[in-house]
């Protein structure tokens, strides 16, 4: 029992020790509390989850469009059966003389 407690003191001086001599405070401030670089990340990851958010409803738009859009019409004729094409108009051009 007190072989542990001498032990447990010992560990906590060495440990006092080394804080002193490599200001790990501030070193554990640094790894443990939020920076800068911390808070833009996180403002990063919030962008990036509206975006995301964002393109799943425009996806669905885009889905709902196309189940509403009409099929793309092929034009047939019926006496022959061959698919008809549409017919080019003729320029008009008026000339002044």
């Amino acid at each position: 029992m007190i072989q542990g407690l001498l032990i447990k003191w010992l560990f906590k001086s060495i440990y006092r020790a080394i804080e002193r001599k490599h200001n790990l405070k501030k070193i554990d401030k640094y790894v443990n509390k939020p920076n800068e670089l911390d808070k833009q990340m996180k403002q990063v990851q919030k962008n990036l989850t509206k975006a995301l958010k964002n393109q799943e409803e425009i996806e669905k738009d885009i889905g709902i469009l196309k189940t509403d859009s009409h099929p793309r019409s092929d034009w047939i004729c019926l006496e022959c059966g061959c698919k008809a094409k549409k017919k080019k108009k003729k320029s008009s051009k008026k000339r002044d003389k």
